[in-house]
């Protein structure tokens, strides 16, 4: 029994080593890998060895082996590449719901999917500009909560924080508990949102709005098993929920008409629907038509001006008023 249980834990220490310290262009030989199993207290020889490679393989990943006069071993297979895992810790770093160590414990988490080396060239590679983060780490309970509602059927209720100028951190509405029926959780632009109506707070015909909350913003979140869950609006899409509201910024959405020039139709797309029919301006030859909507409000007049007269509003109206009144008002702050 002693020598199973040392053949299995030197066939562990072998596939640590060569998972830390190998990859696609880092190999180690029979000697190296001999020497760092010595100082962990095996004495293994190269047959021992090359039947620990056979099994790793038949049951973990292959062990490869370079050409050459003193061959290499290594493992190149990982569950994630390396570019994959940049663009994860990326996604960790730019997620503003999280604090500054938890996002540190994660990275490091992500980084160990891959060899000691390439871990180490991911330290140099990826560099983090400015980002913000939360000071608390509630949100994973509060996730937890609303997914444990959503799974039962039920409501949840809390209290939303919000920033006062001279009291700082405070409840919104006297510390009010709101009753949220959730729809669905969704990231965007670095926060954790979750998507719900308020059936029992809100005044007739709004019963059934949809409404987003910033998770890491909701406190003291219960599931509140007496209530039912409320049905979803009818027809209701949470990605064209997200896509008409703009980032989340709560505007109502409404139907408009935009111009732009050809130039901009990749910006154009990088916001809307790819299945929304653009169709050639009568009156311009290097400009294009598109029905869209949207909600319409400071962060949408903030993006149309981003590209200074590239995208017009022609219909509604009120909503082109509207938006040359935000213009005004920008020039005389």
């Amino acid at each position: 029994m002693a020598n199973v249980e040392n053949a299995r834990d030197r066939l562990l220490c072998v596939l640590n080593i060569l998972m830390q310290e190998t990859d696609a262009e880092n190999g180690l030989t029979i000697g190296e890998i001999t020497q760092k199993l010595r100082d962990y207290g095996y004495e293994p020889d190269r047959k021992t060895l090359y039947a620990d490679f056979r099994s790793i393989s038949d049951r973990f990943a292959y062990v490869e082996k370079s050409s050459g006069n003193v061959p290499r071993y290594y493992i190149a297979e990982r569950s994630f590449e390396v570019e994959e895992i940049m663009v994860l810790t990326d996604a960790v770093e730019s997620a503003g719901f999280m604090t500054q160590k938890k996002k540190e414990e994660l990275i490091k988490k992500l980084k160990g999917l891959t060899s000691l080396k390439q871990a180490n060239e991911l330290n140099a590679q990826i560099h983090y500009i400015g980002r913000h983060h939360s000071t608390n780490n509630d949100y994973i309970y509060t996730v937890s909560a609303i997914r444990k509602a959503l799974s039962e059927g039920h409501p949840v209720t809390f209290k939303y924080l919000d920033m006062d100028f001279e009291k700082g951190p405070v409840y919104k509405h006297d510390s009010l508990d709101y009753i949220l029926h959730p729809i669905a959780m969704a990231w965007n632009n670095g926060f954790y949102y979750c998507i719900g109506t308020r059936p029992e707070q809100s005044p007739e015909g709004e019963k059934d709005k949809p409404r987003q909350f910033r998770i890491d913003r909701m406190k003291f979140v219960e599931v509140k098993e007496e209530i039912k869950l409320a049905p979803p609006p009818k027809d209701f899409d949470v990605a064209k929920y997200l896509e008409a509201t703009f980032s989340m910024y709560g505007a109502k959405p409404e139907k408009i008409l935009l111009r732009f020039e050809k130039r901009l139709l990749q910006q154009f797309y990088d916001h809307f629907d790819q299945n929304i029919k653009t169709f050639q301006d009568p009156e311009k030859k290097d400009c294009v038509r598109a029905n869209v909507e949207v909600g319409v409000g400071p962060t949408f007049y903030a993006w149309i001006s981003t590209y200074a007269g590239g995208f017009t509003i022609l219909e509604p109206k009120r909503v082109r008023d509207a938006y040359h009144e935000h213009l005004r008002s920008a020039l005389e702050s």
